[in-house]
């Protein structure tokens, strides 16, 4: 194992960079040529089924934070929750956690009963990077600038947000 790689977010998932050198790899125990294509296939689905896992769990916390936090602040004179751009915020927050989860169960139950599961789990992961991008950003924006600040765990889970989307390689391609 090379060493450790310091990533921006995402610390808890401690990444290290491989080095193969002067090793002998068993054609059977190949990720690719033949017969490998079927076990990197299925590492990949698992892959992508855990980072919708932690995709959903990140984004959780971040809109469960900032919702009681809206719901305490108080700013001129009012909460900040019965503010309309906040309440909306909130309210999308909570559908988009809703979603990311169900598609990451989606993708875990057919991995689980042993059916092709590669469309579910590419779109189970590719929802949750997008969406962990977007609600750990509303996070730091119901906190206002107190969200920015190490004082509130919503700036680790915005850190944490953007990972779920770049970790597994690059997205667009």
């Amino acid at each position: 194992m090379g060493e450790r790689e310091k990533n921006l977010g995402l610390n808890a998932l401690r990444t290290y960079g491989l080095v193969l050198k002067d090793c002998e790899v068993p054609a059977e125990d190949r990720l690719s040529g033949e017969g490998g294509a079927a076990a990197h296939d299925a590492l990949l689905q698992k892959t992508r089924a855990a980072m919708a896992a932690v995709g959903t769990g990140v984004s959780r916390a971040s809109y469960e934070y900032a919702r009681e936090y809206a719901k305490e602040r108080r700013q001129f004179g009012e909460i900040i929750a019965s503010r309309q751009s906040i309440a909306f915020m909130i309210a999308e927050m909570a559908y988009e956690v809703d979603s990311m989860r169900l598609l990451a169960w989606k993708a875990a139950s057919m991995l689980e009963a042993g059916l092709d599961a590669r469309r579910d789990c590419y779109l189970a992961k590719l929802y949750a990077g997008e969406a962990s991008m977007k609600i750990t950003d509303y996070g730091v924006q119901v906190l206002g600038g107190h969200g920015y600040v190490r004082d509130h765990p919503v700036e680790r889970y915005y850190r944490n947000g953007r990972g779920i989307a770049i970790l597994e390689g690059m997205a667009i391609i």
